[in-house]
């Protein structure tokens, strides 16, 4: 009895009370987390909103819902982790510490890699540390999204091979556990992480990419911009704009840069044309001041030309949210702007609905990888014999090339119309899925894959 009491409550405290705490602990810091990420992103949703008359409100509203799952993914994980069998915990824990290793590693050397690019601008402002911060801060999202793929496929071959290596995947399929059951775990993980992407691919990252060099300009004294040379006519195609240079953060009341507006008549002729230095609009008011103006009005007695000093005042339903918006490229549009971009502007002359449409498939395809990435690796990094380890490396590093490479082609050519853009965007996935299982089943079967693979090139 004294034996049994020892084991179950080691430093004082019950073993079910000990298994508890870690998930209490990591509960309590998403709640946190939650209470004061939410909110914040809440705010910001009501005032894009507010400037996107015409967006997909749901869409949006989605956003702090998903940062408060991305807060409580550690806890779930967790719980996930003690609800799991003994073996299935050694394999998991076998796989985070080379996990933490090489994820560690790519994030140092990315890390370390802009920073040598972008300290020497960061130095030239005085706001340098702030700035600093924000730009990684923002940059998180899209880092971690870039990364994950690799530091998974590195991390499985490292760990599975160690298992390989010591027998332990041996000893663990003569228990009687199948190849699959025994990286089950490490599949579920990749569908863990393939989730956490979809969330930031959502709107996180494609937004880091975007304010990366707006941030940049920032600590060079550069006045920061979001957009420049965007066109623009209203939904009645009353008034068509033309916009120099909008700054980042218009949406604060900074004005629009060399503008010109064209107002056109009930028979779309051509009424009036306003050439203004800036464009300011309102958020209390909802209304446009123009500085500088300069109007041409095209009548039937003729064109007439006025210069005024002071500024002119409008009523305009537009906002500069509506206007930037065509201005914006695909790449940089998460979700939310891709769906009130599709929504709102499919027939819009001025931009290409293929590229709009393609990278709204792909901001669903492209976290998947992650999972892929698993599927293969796992096959290649079990082995039975000592050799076979090096090919299984060489093979992973020859399919994720690969992978990269068709990620890359197969969106262009959804963009450009070869393919269509549900094609264009998950045709990677299908592809490798279906490499990957053929590599399983090889696995399975107990078929050779490298030395297969040798044999098709040495042909």
């Amino acid at each position: 009895m004294h034996i049994g009491y020892a084991e179950d409550n080691i430093d004082g405290m019950p073993k079910a009370l000990r298994n508890l705490l870690w998930p209490f602990i990591l509960l309590l810091a998403g709640a946190v987390a939650a209470s004061y990420l939410c909110p914040a992103e809440s705010a910001l949703v009501a005032e894009r909103i507010i400037g996107y008359p015409g967006s997909v409100v749901p869409a949006y509203e989605l956003r702090p819902w998903l940062i408060g799952i991305v807060c409580f993914v550690p806890f779930i994980t967790s719980v996930i982790y003690r609800c799991s069998g003994t073996l299935d915990r050694y394999t998991i824990r076998v796989f985070l510490n080379a996990f933490a290793i090489c994820f560690g590693a790519l994030f140092i050397v990315m890390f370390l890699e802009d920073i040598q690019d972008n300290l020497s601008d960061f130095k030239e402002s005085p706001r340098m540390w702030e700035l600093l911060a924000k730009h990684y801060l923002v940059k998180l999202p899209a880092l971690l999204v870039f990364i994950l793929p690799y530091s998974l496929m590195l991390s499985l071959l490292w760990a599975l091979g160690k298992m390989s290596k010591s027998q332990e995947i041996v000893a663990m399929i003569q228990t009687g556990r199948s190849v699959t059951r025994i990286v089950a775990p490490l599949i579920g993980f990749g569908l863990l992480t393939s989730i956490v992407c979809l969330i930031f691919n959502y709107h996180w990252a494609p937004y880091a990419d975007s304010q990366e060099k707006s941030i940049l300009e920032a600590a060079k004294g550069i006045a920061q911009t979001e957009a420049k040379h965007v066109a623009y006519q209203n939904s009645d195609n009353t008034r068509q704009w033309y916009v120099g240079s909008i700054p980042f953060d218009h949406s604060q009341g900074a004005p629009l840069q060399s503008v010109s507006i064209s107002v056109l008549d009930d028979k779309k002729s051509l009424r009036q044309r306003i050439i203004a230095d800036t464009a300011t609009w309102s958020l209390d008011d909802r209304k446009w001041t123009l500085t500088k103006p300069v109007v041409f009005d095209f009548s039937t007695e003729g064109e007439t030309v006025t210069q005024y000093e002071s500024p002119l005042v409008y009523d305009w339903p537009e906002t500069p949210f509506q206007i930037i918006k065509p201005g914006l490229k695909p790449p940089f549009l998460g979700i939310p702007g891709l769906t009130s971009w599709l929504a709102n502007h499919r027939d819009h002359p001025l931009s290409d609905q293929r590229s709009y449409l393609t990278h709204w498939h792909y901001r669903f395809a492209h976290p998947f990888i992650s999972l892929i990435t698993i599927l293969l690796a796992a096959p290649l990094g079990i082995v039975f014999n000592r050799r076979g380890l090096g090919g299984g490396v060489a093979v992973a590093i020859f399919l994720c090339a690969g992978m990269i490479f068709c990620s890359t082609v197969f969106p262009t050519l959804g963009e450009s119309g070869h393919l269509s853009p549900f094609i264009a965007a998950w045709a990677t996935n299908f592809l490798f899925t279906f490499v990957a299982l053929i590599l399983f089943y090889r696995r399975i079967t107990g078929q050779p894959i490298y030395q297969t693979v040798k044999s098709w090139f040495s042909r």
